[in-house]
């Protein structure tokens, strides 16, 4: 892509003045670093300027242009005001002087910027990047860069697509210049690596509600979600990008859904216990409770013994006697099934309210996170180095 800057006279002024010109900028974006907010890039940019001591008469000197050693001629120092490191190489070890004093150099400058890039919709995510190319002036003295144009080269670079480069000044300052740098990161990557897993280890979770409280399956299931899910935040936990201004809104989807699941387990838990004891105290208590009934009923029917001994009833009280300790018995047992059967159905009720409710938490979540995700925004100022 190819943008051509609003052209900007040179300022009219002072002989402290020397004008750097640059017909045209070839871009290229080498790296973006979401984990510590920097990215890379490679500038070559050609540089053309004047001077008076380089020039000859070519009636004199018959040649209208010499090539010399760049080693022995001035040449001016590009800097970028927000790099944290940059290295500029000559492209040439010579450079082309005109007989009129016009030199002709390229310099290829590889920088790295801090940028706070917006990961605020990751993986979705778009921002500007500025990369403050200058070089050095102070009180309206010094050197001014009469930019042409920018051009970009191999724009797919990993994740990350540059969309478009211009060419700015901040607050009309001929001083401040900058290249801004849209990139759009390519969400394929990222949703199918991160937010796709996420998706469907909580479908299981709730495709885990159709497994039954009672027999011991459903708990083991669902802990192996959490455990495993767990498992997946650490194996990935590089591939998530670093904080900022803008904190990435999937950092706090994963913990919704690590918080979720864990809930869903601890829900099928306390609703097992329910069903099979009726309780929800401690095992050891409920079991202490049962033996003091049976214990009870045990007192009764020896104590019952006792007096038929005693009393030594004929046969057939002996006989009613049997009959009725195997009705009682399968009457307790009856009652026992019943309470059992009463235990099973208002736990099932309960888990059926506790699915509802889950469910409907998921999709009000998912119409939040899909609002926030994509119709809402993170504003940074990109140019805060130049804020003082």
């Amino acid at each position: 892509m190819l943008i051509a800057k609003e052209a900007r006279s040179p300022p009219q002024s002072p002989r402290c003045i020397s004008i750097i010109s640059v017909p045209s900028i070839v871009y290229e974006t080498l790296s973006v670093d979401t984990k510590n907010l920097r990215f890379e890039s490679r500038l070559e940019v050609p540089l053309s300027w004047e001077d008076p001591d380089l020039s000859w008469n070519t009636s004199v000197y018959h040649h209208d242009m010499v090539v010399l050693p760049v080693s022995k001629i001035w040449t001016p120092e590009l800097h970028v005001t927000n790099g944290v490191q940059t290295t500029i190489k000559h492209s040439n070890k010579d450079l082309l002087v005109h007989s009129n004093g016009t030199i002709e150099h390229m310099v290829i400058m590889n920088t790295v910027v801090g940028c706070e890039v917006n990961l605020y919709n990751y993986p979705f995510a778009s921002d500007f990047c500025a990369i403050a190319l200058n070089v050095w002036a102070i009180s309206g003295c010094g050197m001014f860069l009469d930019f042409g144009n920018v051009s970009t080269t191999s724009a797919n670079r990993g994740d990350w697509l540059t969309e478009e480069v211009e060419l700015n000044a901040k607050g009309g300052r001929d001083d401040r210049n900058y290249l801004w740098v849209l990139l759009k990161m390519r969400s394929e990557n990222p949703f199918l690596s991160l937010v796709l897993p996420s998706i469907l280890i909580i479908l299981a979770d709730v495709g885990s509600f159709a497994l039954p409280l009672g027999e011991s399956k459903r708990i083991p299931f669902k802990v192996k979600l959490v455990l495993s899910f767990i498992m997946f935040l650490n194996i990935l936990k590089d591939l998530l990008p670093g904080g900022g201004q803008c904190s990435p809104i999937i950092r706090k989807h994963f913990c919704f859904c690590l918080v979720i699941l864990v809930l869903s387990t601890l829900q099928s838990m306390v609703l097992t216990r329910l069903a099979k004891c009726g309780t929800l105290w401690p095992c050891s208590l409920s079991k202490s409770k049962d033996s003091l009934l049976k214990d009870t009923d045990n007192e009764e029917v020896s104590k019952s013994d006792i007096t038929v001994i005693k009393l030594k009833a004929s046969e057939e009280k002996k006989k009613n006697t049997a009959l009725q300790k195997v009705v009682k018995f399968l009457n307790k047992m009856a009652a026992q099934d019943q309470k059992k059967a009463r235990r099973h159905r208002f736990a099932n009720k309960v888990d059926l309210i506790c699915f509802c409710i889950y469910l409907t938490v998921l999709i009000v979540y998912a119409v939040v996170i899909l609002y926030f995700s994509f119709g809402s925004s993170c504003e940074i100022n990109h140019l805060e180095f130049w804020e003082y």
